[in-house]
């Protein structure tokens, strides 16, 4: 079923009873660290738990590289999915928290390179792991250990992003976390980048995990998420665009109300829809001006590059299946009059629709050395708007103009009270936005001053206090948007 016929779920999928390979995996490693500590290593039920234990995992990771157990404020996270304490369950799950709380351990990620591990490897870490509760620093020990032993299958998981079932989230630094999350994400497609084009062993797990977390950070704030798609890093364009464009692309489709699987999908396929750069010479890609046609030809052909690309990337077939089509349809264009040019009749899909209007509202509201002109958001949008019904869906592209809003986040405006001010929360189809206003500082910038609702009248002319004369692009400016937005 493809994205534009798909049913949403009625029910959360972090609310789904666990299947059995995940109580099977829970089972297999409790059984692990339990019988390392009354068995020697050659003990046929030792042997048998070590081979359990990675046939559990096998069972996990048909459609990533990893299998990713957590255990967060007593409750046990399976691939970012919480396992009800069902009544069989309950004793292994309340064992499995308190063994691990004890060792100041968050949690474990297993590589699907365990099946090549030795069983004297496999006992060997179940060993430590059992040793680490009588350490000082059972975390820092057990670390150690790791690394001693060349242990290279398994990694230990740190606090991870705060979720929205937990408790304690709202005390958390969101602002901090969204800053944190931008930079994990980037760094995970310039690393998928790099390894495909020095032609190693990519996998997806990691990528597919810094969706996950912009999801969870997309439904504690939606606004502060929507916002990290202003950051602006000039030396890193081509994957700071991929990272905006699934930030928007996820906006979108949550707008539109997909289900969550259905984000982190979306989300994936914004962060490699751009893959295929790789292969254009740098010298085309930041070429100052026009290209010639030769160049544009050459340029044309990231789009295939980006599917041929991820076909190579480390993860089940299935998996890579529902990725191909979006980055290969982002710039088909509606009416596919766009390229790679092909004699298909159906219309692009759901996630390649969405993906080709994120696409182009990040790339004509960033700067760029080819780029003579920069639009502000809002005249992006107007612009964009035009094009509906022959380069965007005419329905979406509305949706995404009500989503964003009259004068989008991170819009710099003038305002009728001689103040520059800075668009920091909009709503649906309303022209008098919340705003930062900007305090020239003397040095040829801005520092943050009051924020303030365009809405406000006089309490006794009922004039609107400040009013808007003209919007810009913050570029014009020299102001960096996201350092007022976090």
């Amino acid at each position: 079923m493809n994205e534009s016929s798909q049913s949403l779920p009625s029910t959360d999928a972090r609310d789904r009873s666990p299947s059995t390979a995940e109580e099977g995996f829970v089972k297999e490693l409790n059984r692990l660290i339990g019988v390392v500590k009354i068995h020697e290593e050659n003990n046929r039920l030792v042997i048998e738990s070590a081979e359990n234990f990675i046939r559990s995992i096998s069972g996990l990771s048909a459609e990533e590289d990893q299998v990713t157990i957590q255990f967060i404020r007593g409750q046990v996270f399976l691939q970012n999915q919480k396992i009800p304490y069902r009544r069989d369950m309950e004793p292994i799950l309340h064992k499995l928290c308190d063994y691990f709380s004890k060792r100041g351990i968050g949690g474990l990620r297993f590589y699907t390179t365990i099946s090549e591990a030795s069983t004297r490897g496999l006992l060997t870490f179940a060993r430590l792991l059992n040793q680490a509760g009588n350490e000082k620093n059972g975390l820092t020990w057990f670390a150690r250990k790791l690394t001693d032993e060349r242990i290279a299958w398994v990694e230990i998981v740190h606090e991870p992003l705060a979720r929205e079932d937990d408790p304690d989230s709202e005390t958390l630094d969101l602002a901090a976390i969204a800053k944190k999350t931008y930079v994990q994400v980037l760094a995970s497609v310039k690393e998928v980048a790099r390894k495909v084009r020095a032609q190693e062993r990519a996998g997806i797990g990691k990528t597919l995990r810094m969706a996950q977390n912009m999801v969870d950070l997309m439904m504690a704030d939606a606004s502060m998420f929507k916002a990290l798609s202003t950051i602006r890093i000039y030396d890193d364009y081509t994957f700071s665009h991929s990272v905006n464009v699934a930030i928007l692309s996820m906006c979108l489709g949550r707008y539109i109300g997909l289900s969550k699987n259905s984000l982190e999908r979306l989300g994936l396929c914004g962060l490699l829809h751009d893959i295929g750069k790789v292969e254009v010479p740098e010298e085309i890609l930041n070429k100052p001006g026009k290209l010639s046609a030769g160049e544009f030809e050459e340029m044309k052909k990231h789009a295939l590059n980006s599917v041929r690309l991820i076909v190579k990337i480390q993860a089940s077939r299935d998996r890579k299946a529902r990725l191909l089509l979006p980055p290969f349809e982002h710039h088909l264009k509606y009416d596919l009059t766009g390229y790679p040019q092909t004699d298909r009749k159906k219309p692009i899909t759901l996630f390649g629709r969405i993906l080709t209007i994120a696409d182009v509202y990040d790339a004509v509201t960033s700067p760029r050395v080819y780029r003579p002109t920069i639009l502000s958001p809002d005249r992006a949008l107007g612009m964009m708007l035009k094009g509906a019904g022959k380069d965007f869906d005419p329905i979406l592209i509305k949706v995404f103009i009500n989503m964003l809003g009259v004068y989008p986040i991170g819009t710099l405006l003038k305002l009728d009270t001689d103040e520059m001010a800075l668009v920091k929360e909009t709503r649906e189809e309303a022209d008098r936005p919340r705003v930062l206003l900007l305090i020239p500082n003397g040095r040829g910038g801005f520092d943050p001053g009051e924020k303030v609702n365009l809405d406000a009248r006089d309490p006794k002319s009922g004039e609107y206090l400040r009013n808007i004369i003209q919007s810009y692009h913050p570029s014009a400016f020299n102001i960096q948007t996201a350092d007022f937005m976090f």
